[in-house]
């Protein structure tokens, strides 16, 4: 019933109130004008839960409790899936029961009473700087050198990178507009004197442009590079270089180890990579520590001089 996107829903009259309360909820989030990428989310996540409540028995929001949750939650766990898909899961099935709360469709939310499933402590890769220097190497066109640079300094998401338009970009301040950011909120990062260089060599090859034309060129189609087109670049480049994890969101894990690294304060680089909270940038601040820790055993004053 919930499979397919919902594309074979039954008529009006025959939806039972656990159904129409999902329907609210899209609408809901159509009206706030949420990415169609959100409204996926809600389809790909809540389908298979609602269609597991209805399994049990449930018909209604107001007949979920925290025991459907659990034992749903439970059964992805049987099922096999990762850590973060069960994560995933739960923060759907949260979002929704959070909107049945507030339209007062149930008195609380039946997720209250239940735990978010914990997630393994692990910190997926970044880059070397041998990495990324031999990326550079296996790049064959000015546009790519740029890209490298703009990813690496910048921080930006894969979508966010894509959406950028020529006037975004103060090539003499490095201030670059990042505009509707993960959470729709617009904010600002910056490039270095190194990264503008690469751009403005970039910019200057492609020749005149206006404020409104994408900053990112396909050479293949020539209009504004698309998410699939960033990762096919991404593949090429690993394969050239033999870099593994190649993908923009590497890229973006590697400008918040390195800006750490280099001593910036967690909570400005939160503004610029634009988290709504720390708890991934103090995984990547734990790898600073560890790093720390390595070069005082290494160089401490007593134990090396005494």
């Amino acid at each position: 019933m919930f499979s397919d996107r919902f594309t074979h829903l039954k008529s009006s009259a025959q939806r039972t109130s656990l159904e129409r309360a999902f329907e609210t909820l899209i609408l809901d989030a159509k009206a706030r004008r949420l990415k169609p990428t959100t409204l996926d989310y809600f389809y790909w996540q809540l389908g298979p839960f609602l269609q597991f409540l209805e399994e049990q028995g449930i018909m209604t929001p107001q007949a979920i409790e925290p025991r459907h949750i659990r034992a749903y939650i439970v059964s992805l766990q049987e099922r096999g899936l990762k850590d973060t898909s069960q994560h995933a899961a739960a923060r759907a099935i949260r979002a929704f029961c959070n909107f049945l709360e507030r339209e007062e469709i149930v008195e609380l939310s039946p997720m209250r009473k239940v735990p978010m499933p914990r997630l393994d402590k692990r910190i997926l890769p970044a880059f070397s700087q041998e990495d990324v220097k031999q990326l550079l190497a296996a790049c064959q066109n000015v546009r790519d050198i740029a890209i490298i640079y703009f990813l690496v300094d910048t921080g930006c998401r894969a979508t966010e990178f894509i959406s950028l338009r020529v006037g975004d970009v103060d090539i003499h301040s490095g201030a670059v507009r990042v505009r509707l950011g993960k959470g729709g909120k617009d904010r600002v990062t910056f490039l270095g004197a190194t990264a503008r260089k690469a751009l403005l060599k970039y910019m200057m090859q492609r020749g005149s442009m206006s404020d409104d034309d994408p900053l990112w060129i396909s050479f293949t189609s020539g209009k504004g590079l698309t998410v699939a087109g960033l990762a096919m670049l991404c593949k090429r480049l690993s394969a050239r270089s033999g870099v593994q994890h190649c993908s923009a969101h590497t890229f973006r894990r590697t400008c918040a180890l390195w800006s750490l690294r280099a001593g910036m304060n967690i909570y400005v680089l939160q503004q610029i990579m634009g988290h709504a909270d720390l708890t991934t940038l103090r995984r990547y601040l734990a790898l600073v520590e560890d790093d720390l820790q390595e070069a005082h055993q290494r160089h401490g004053a007593v134990d090396n001089m005494l």
